[in-house]
């Protein structure tokens, strides 16, 4: 079972930010999930903001350690994945990892998850996140058809080839607004969509967020709607709830440039040229990268002397993001003006590090 209460119902929700090793704090719990030793499994989880760092990408990972309170060097990583540039912070992303259990039991023993996210902007109290989960490893096999799937799985899986520049590799319009569409089927099984329109100004480091979530009616993160407006140079991100009528203030991270590909340090390889869209909004063609289960893809045409557009993101779960129907920027200075009922709001939900900037310089 997981330790300590917590939630994934809101982004930045504060039972998610657990700082101190090797378990975010949190006191072990009595109540144990059983599973089998030597054994193939599925762990799930959820990356509940988006820290990305452009300067030296993170991870997130999955490790065991034997007993009820394991010390930092007893953890063993079983296997891990690649930080991805969600482009925007307030970004809940749900992962799944594969994993082999050591062939030991152990009446108490704890399985991790790590988020190592490497952004300076985050250390406060370091730069890693902690959740950990109290497991018994027993010889009596537990859910045997959890374990085939998630075996097979493992032994499909290629080594990652090491990472490579691409001629292909560029980056979007430094002014520019897209409409998209998301479709989520993944953790929980559900089928969500939400759509909005994003603008995006590379010169003034702002952008800012229109989305509909559900049917739009409600006031929560699955049927809602919402602006988010983000000032880089501030440091400030508000992420307002229309029907609701509230507003929250995030500190945000650094800025990142919308670009395609390792050149621009985005742990994506380029994988193909001129082949299909995966998200087959327009018809058109895409160029296409990889970063472990995440594929991004840029259109081929229509294209733009100033860059490449964004066509979309997709997933083996078939969760998928579709960009389309863009405009080039630069846009009025009104885009970029919250609403007065965020401007009012002082209390940061999720602060960032302040001396940050003056690190980041030194390097």
């Amino acid at each position: 079972m997981q330790r300590g209460n917590f939630s994934i119902s809101i982004p930045g929700d504060h039972t998610c930010y657990r700082k101190l090793a090797p378990c975010g704090d949190v006191d072990t719990i009595d109540k144990r999930t059983k599973l089998t030793a030597g054994k193939a499994y599925t762990i799930e989880f959820q990356q509940n903001l988006n820290h990305y760092y452009t300067q030296n990408p993170g991870k997130l990972d999955v490790s065991f350690a034997l007993g009820e309170h394991p010390s930092e060097s007893d953890f063993e990583v079983l296997a891990s994945v690649n930080d991805y540039n969600a482009m925007n912070q307030i970004t809940q992303t749900n992962f799944s990892l594969d994993v082999m259990l050591p062939d030991v039991t152990c009446e108490k023993c704890v399985i991790r998850v790590r988020y190592l996210s490497n952004n300076l902007d985050e250390d406060d109290r370091g730069t890693i996140f902690y959740q950990c989960s109290d497991v018994e490893l027993t010889k009596e096999v537990v859910n045997e058809q959890i374990i085939e799937q998630a075996k097979k799985r493992i032994q499909q899986t290629k080594m990652r080839k090491e990472k490579q520049n691409d001629p292909h590799d560029c980056c979007a319009p430094p002014s520019f607004s897209t409409v998209f569409l998301h479709n989520i089927m993944f953790i929980p099984k559900t089928d969500h969509r939400s759509s909005g329109v994003i603008f995006y100004d590379q010169p003034s480091k702002m952008m800012r967020v229109f989305l509909m979530a559900g049917s739009g009616k409600g006031n929560t993160t699955e049927d809602g709607r919402f602006n988010m407006w983000m000032n880089f140079t501030s440091g400030r991100q508000y992420y307002h709830n229309i029907n609701a009528g509230t507003c929250d203030l995030y500190g945000l991270d650094f800025w990142n440039d919308w670009c395609f590909g390792n050149t621009f340090n985005q742990s994506e390889d380029f994988v193909a040229a001129n082949v299909s869209c995966a998200t087959d909004v327009s018809g058109f063609t895409c160029n296409h990268w990889q970063n472990g289960d995440f594929r991004f893809d840029s259109y081929v045409k229509p294209s733009s002397e100033h860059g490449c557009w964004p066509a979309g993101i997709s997933r083996s779960s078939n969760e998928k993001v579709a960009y389309f129907g863009f405009v080039e920027g630069p846009f009025p200075p009104s885009t970029w003006i919250p609403d007065p009922i965020c401007t009012k709001q002082k209390k940061l939900k999720h602060a960032h590090n302040p001396l940050a900037f003056l690190k980041l310089n030194k390097l």
